[in-house]
């Protein structure tokens, strides 16, 4: 893993952030546009880290986490494994939120769909859009369960400057 090489710690917070965002909140936008092959663009790939790269990665992340917020091994331990159960269980309902999207703007884009296929699919994405948000609750309060009051508060600054940090490079790009 060269590329990982020489980063510091701001890169280190930034990448924990994304991936407690994706694992926590479960806000990844899924484009639901029809792209070619099964599928359409909700077709998951195998992705480009392999499972030793992950299991490296996630690793570091866990160790700068457990520096910068003061984890003991064990609670770190605790809160990996629920970062892998949310992450395996967050898959599954991107792909499904992903192709409720893609229902749904394709029953908008269809001059003769009727109102009620129209609504249906909303209902569809709003049930599962409803139980994500229930998830990223859940998945919250459990984290916050296992840390003491300094840890979560420590953790909700690297949550904040983490949306401060991408909101300022997403306007660059």
């Amino acid at each position: 893993m060269r590329w990982m090489k020489g980063w510091g710690g701001r890169h280190w917070v930034a990448t924990l952030g994304v991936l407690a965002f994706v694992a926590l909140a479960g806000m990844g936008i899924a484009r639901a546009q029809g792209g070619p092959g099964p599928g359409g663009s909700c077709a998951r790939g195998e992705g480009f880290l392999t499972p030793e790269d992950r299991q490296i990665f996630g690793d570091r992340v866990m160790q700068r986490l457990s520096e910068k917020i003061g984890l003991t091994p064990e609670v770190a331990q605790e809160i990996r494994g629920l970062f892998q159960s949310q992450r395996d269980r967050m898959r599954d309902d991107m792909q499904k939120l992903c192709e409720a999207r893609q229902e749904f703007q394709q029953a908008m884009a269809r001059q003769d769909a009727t109102p009620e296929a129209v609504k249906a699919a909303a209902e569809r994405l709003k049930s599962l859009q409803g139980a994500l948000l229930d998830r990223r609750v859940e998945n919250s309060l459990t984290l916050r369960s296992k840390l003491t009051a300094e840890q979560w508060a420590k953790w909700q600054e690297m949550r904040k400057g983490l949306g401060q940090h991408f909101r300022r490079h997403r306007s660059v790009s």
